[in-house]
C-alpha cells in the first residue's frame, strides 16, 4: 500500500462524522497525521441520536487502521477556540501541510427549508447560521492557520469542502451561504498565488452520510449517491499531487477529480452525479 502522505501533517475540521470522518481515515490511511476537531465529543454530541459519531470515534477507527490522529475539541466559529488547535500543531508539529475546512454547524437548527411557503418566509436565522458554519469558519481557520503556521512554509493545501452553486437555485439560505464558501475559495487562492499554498474547493454530490441515512432509505439512495469517501480520497489525491497549484482557485467536482486522478468509490465505481444532473436539466 503506497502511503503518499507519509511525514505530512493535516487538519480536518468537522470530522466526528459524514465527509469530515471519511477524509480522516483516508488521510492517514496514504500516511498522514491528522489532527481532527469537531464540537461533538464523547458524552457530547451535537446530535444526540448519533451519539457514537464524535471526533474521539474518528481518532479511534483511525488509529483501529493504523494511522495516527489527534482529536481536538473546538467550535470554529470561535476565534480562541481555532487559535488554539492552531497553536497546538504548531508547537507539536511545527508544520501544517494541509487543512481541510469542513465544519459544519448549520443542520442543529431545522434544516430542509420553509415548506413551500414564501421566499421571504424563510427564517433569516437559517443563513446567518450557514454563514456562520460555513464560510466564516473556513475564513476564520485559513487565516490563523496561514497566520501561525502555513504561510511561511511556502507550500501547502488548503480544501474547502462545498456544493456547486445550482442552476434554477435551490433553498436560498444554503445557495447563499455555499456562493461564500467558493468566493471564497477564489479570492484566497488569488492572494496566495505567490505563496505557493493552493487552495481548491471540493463538491461532492449527494451522500450517503449518517444523516442521511436517518431520513431516507437505503432503496431511496440506491443508484443516486455516492460515499464520503470517493469525496475524501478526492482530497487524498489533491494533497498528494505535487502540482496542484494548477487546480488553486477552482471549485472542482469530485466526478471530474476521480476522471483527472483515477480513483473510485469503496464499490470501484466512479459516480459521475454532478453530470448525471447537469444532463437531467438538458445541459448536454
Amino acid at each position: 500500500m503506497t502511503r503518499p502522505l507519509a511525514g505530512r501533517v493535516a487538519l480536518v475540521t468537522g470530522a466526528s462524522r459524514g465527509l469530515g470522518r471519511a477524509t480522516a481515515l483516508e488521510l492517514a490511511a496514504a500516511g498522514a497525521h491528522v489532527i481532527v476537531t469537531a464540537r461533538s465529543t464523547r458524552g457530547h454530541s451535537t446530535q444526540p441520536a448519533l451519539s457514537q459519531t464524535t471526533v474521539d470515534d474518528t481518532a479511534d477507527a483511525v488509529r483501529a487502521a493504523g494511522g495516527q490522529a489527534t482529536p481536538l475539541p473546538c467550535d470554529h466559529t470561535d476565534p480562541a477556540q481555532v487559535e488554539s488547535v492552531i497553536r497546538h500543531i504548531a508547537q507539536q508539529h511545527g508544520r501544517l501541510d494541509l487543512l481541510v475546512n469542513n465544519a459544519w454547524g448549520a443542520h442543529d437548527r431545522a434544516a430542509g427549508g420553509s415548506a413551500g411557503g414564501e421566499v421571504w418566509d424563510e427564517p433569516p436565522e437559517q443563513l446567518r447560521d450557514m454563514l456562520l458554519a460555513g464560510a466564516y469558519s473556513d475564513y476564520l481557520t485559513s487565516l490563523l492557520a496561514l497566520k501561525h503556521v502555513m504561510g511561511a512554509q511556502g507550500h501547502g493545501v488548503i480544501v474547502s469542502t462545498t456544493w456547486h452553486t445550482d442552476e434554477p437555485p435551490g433553498w436560498l439560505p444554503y445557495e447563499v451561504s455555499k456562493a461564500a464558501k467558493n468566493r471564497l475559495v477564489y479570492a484566497l487562492a488569488h492572494k496566495l498565488r505567490e505563496k505557493g499554498i493552493a487552495v481548491v474547493g471540493v463538491a461532492p454530490g449527494w451522500m450517503r452520510t449518517e444523516l442521511m441515512l436517518q431520513h431516507h432509505s437505503e432503496a431511496e439512495l440506491a443508484g443516486q449517491t455516492e460515499t464520503p469517501h470517493y469525496a475524501a480520497r478526492g482530497v487524498v489525491a489533491l494533497a498528494s499531487d505535487p502540482e496542484v497549484g494548477r487546480h488553486t482557485g477552482r471549485v472542482m467536482d469530485v466526478g471530474e477529480l476521480a476522471d483527472l486522478y483515477g480513483f473510485t468509490d469503496l464499490d470501484g465505481t466512479q459516480p459521475q452525479w454532478y453530470v448525471r444532473h447537469r444532463q437531467g436539466r438538458g445541459e448536454g
